[in-house]
């Protein structure tokens, strides 16, 4: 349940509304008339309650956007190479899923990079992280066709960067920014950023990302001392944790007054709700949400439009053209 009248959550459902469903219908529109119906395929290995809930929810988006979608279940590391080379070769579908951590014994990335990279939907091959780390976003000099980034972290700066529009659109409206500010508060560039989470689908790759638009990142893993961990969110403007465990927990008091909050673990990582007395904005705890409000909300947007930017590979220029290059 939502907590009643928050401002300071984040209005993930307009940023929904305003930026991504014009540019979502268009693309279904596009693809109904020249007869392509988008298919994407996800390979569950485990009972890991977060991968499940994923599940549930790329089900339950993909039919709302018209998109084919299946799960499979495999019980071992040969079933799953043999999954993801059949549909590798599978010309219905677009893309593919691994959920992540695998229960098998052998690195995750070895699956990572069974995937074709034209199907590779969650940005994890070494070729879509490359282009990544080298801050690419086209494969092409016409800048029609976007590489692919991880969902989880590109709807988490999708998160800041549509927020930072928003309050230059208020600046340019009103002169001046909204709530007092002298700067735009999600401007990225030297803004003291903390990851709590070091997996390439999200901490990794999300650093990157942040480097990429020039943050001072510091990212946790489980070899960081949580004394460190507190010294490093005591001093930071962002804060994103993403730690799977219910014993994880950031006291509120070393969260800094007016930092901006993600916590995209299933169990939650801050305190609950002395957080909300700290921070500028939060996008808190999935079940502290209504449907549609959520950060996960936007990774699944995110990983449609990655599946989109798959598709849009193979398309004509003019098409491209009439999707606006998106």
């Amino acid at each position: 349940m939502e907590v009643a009248g928050n401002s300071k959550n984040f209005d993930v459902r307009g940023f929904i509304r305003k930026y991504d469903e014009p540019v979502f219908k268009r693309h279904r529109d596009v693809y109904s008339r020249f007869g392509i119906r988008p298919k994407i395929v996800s390979l569950l290995t485990c009972d890991d309650p977060g991968s499940i809930s994923y599940v549930r929810g790329i089900r339950r988006f993909a039919t709302e956007q018209g998109v084919l979608f299946e799960n499979f279940d495999v019980g071992s590391r040969e079933d799953l190479e043999k999954s993801i080379n059949a549909l590798n070769d599978d010309p219905e579908v677009h893309g593919i899923i691994v959920l992540y951590p695998s229960c098998f014994d052998v690195r995750d990335t070895y699956f990572m990079n069974l995937v074709a990279e034209y199907k590779d939907v969650e940005g994890l091959t070494f070729g879509h992280l490359g282009y990544l780390v080298q801050f690419e976003k086209f494969s092409d000099p016409q800048k029609l066709r976007r590489l692919i980034i991880p969902p989880t972290p590109k709807g988490i700066l999708y998160l800041f960067k549509r927020s930072a529009l928003d309050f230059e659109e208020a600046r340019e409206r009103d002169g001046r920014y909204p709530e007092g500010f002298k700067e735009n508060p999600f401007h990225i560039e030297g803004k003291r950023i903390t990851i709590i989470n070091d997996s390439l689908a999200v901490g990794r790759s999300m650093a990157l990302m942040f480097l990429n638009e020039n943050g001072s990142v510091r990212v946790c893993q489980e070899y960081t001392a949580f004394s460190d961990i507190l010294e490093f969110v005591r001093s930071s403007d962002y804060i994103i944790s993403a730690v799977p465990s219910i014993g994880f927990l950031i006291p509120s008091e070393a969260v800094s007054k007016g930092a901006v909050v993600i916590d995209i673990s299933f169990q939650g990582n801050f305190e609950y709700p002395a957080v909300f007395e700290k921070v500028f904005r939060i996008a808190p705890r999935w079940n502290l949400v209504e449907k549609g409000n959520r950060i996960n909300d936007l990774t699944l947007y995110r990983l449609i439009s990655n599946l989109y930017y798959l598709i849009n590979r193979s398309l004509p220029d003019e098409i491209l053209l009439e999707l606006g290059g998106k």
